[in-house]
């Protein structure tokens, strides 16, 4: 097989001949659309509609994989990405259903522009729901997405197969100004950690809230953070926006870790200070173990006079 069709829409059959799988967009047609595949399904020997909203297309040979990629485009039919990626966004038919709490259809299209196709150890499955009745059956993801009232529930770790497992569920409710972000973390995790596996293995051999903090805290740039008051119920500060506070006021010429919530998950004593936010103020401690109380928007200029940033 070609190079550039690897992973990309095309599958050898029992009997040795090929089916072409196309994935439409948020799994929407359009007329000139569906004719394409009618002439094609006629031409070669019939077609199928898959459980992941994409169509196959069958008795195809090798040689003719460019005229029929050709022929898709053409439409706008995009082949589908098979393989050990990040598969396409599967979406409910949320833009028409009376039970639809949000439009997901612009964010499951923007998922998929961002990560269909990206190389993972194992097959990555996405699905994303306009409302709580499920029927893409989000929990039996990989990275399920449900829009609720006040933002988005995620689920982790779902999956099918022999082994069938369903997915949990974060415990906070994801905003949607976060959401991109978060689902791009999670895929990221999952690349860092797998072990030519599902992320439900990866979650049953870690445990799902180790995971988390791989997948979800920040850890670069000499900043180490709990996961936050974004994904975290206990969380009462947003230890990633600080996070990026720091980072972009200067250099930091040490280490610091910062923790959400008096639970200091994220305190390291090898640390040249560790940060607890509360909701009204910030315990900054250094490495002799001595504490100072300052406001929140002063913390920066602290770590300059402190010298740690530059």
């Amino acid at each position: 097989m070609e190079k550039k069709y690897v992973n990309k829409g095309f599958i050898q059959q029992l009997d040795g001949s090929y089916a072409v799988v196309i994935h439409p967009v948020n799994g929407y047609l359009e007329p000139e659309q569906l004719e394409t595949i009618w002439r094609l399904s006629k031409q070669y020997g019939g077609a199928k509609l898959t459980v992941t909203q994409a169509i196959m297309i069958f008795g195809i040979k090798p040689e003719d994989f460019d005229k029929i990629a050709e022929e898709l485009e053409k439409v706008r039919l995009p082949l589908a990405d098979i393989g050990p990626v990040v598969r396409n966004v599967k979406v409910c038919s949320c833009e028409h259903c009376k039970r639809v709490i949000r439009d997901v259809t612009p964010l499951a299209a923007q998922i998929n522009q961002c990560l269909a196709g990206l190389a993972t150890p194992k097959k990555f499955k996405i699905a994303v729901n306009g409302c709580p009745n499920s029927c893409v059956e989000a929990q039996l993801n990989d990275l399920g997405i449900i829009a609720v009232k006040d933002g988005y529930w995620l689920y982790l770790g779902g999956k099918g197969g022999r082994q069938p497992q369903l997915g949990t569920r974060l415990d906070v409710v994801i905003k949607e100004e976060y959401l991109i972000d978060t689902v791009k973390r999670i895929v990221n995790g999952y690349i860092q950690v797998a072990q030519n596996e599902r992320l439900a293995e990866v979650i049953n051999r870690m445990g799902f809230l180790p995971f988390l903090r791989i997948a979800l805290a920040w850890n670069s740039e000499g900043i180490k953070t709990c996961i936050g008051a974004r994904y975290c119920k206990n969380g009462v500060g947003d230890v990633h926006a600080i996070a990026e506070h720091i980072v972009s006021s200067g250099n930091l010429q040490g280490n610091i870790t910062i923790s959400g919530c008096g639970n200091a998950c994220a305190m390291d004593k090898e640390a040249d200070y560790n940060v607890v936010v509360l909701k009204d103020r910030v315990w900054v401690y250094n490495k002799n173990g001595n504490m100072v109380v300052i406001n929140g928007d002063q913390l920066s200029e602290y770590l300059r006079k402190n010298g740690i940033l530059r």
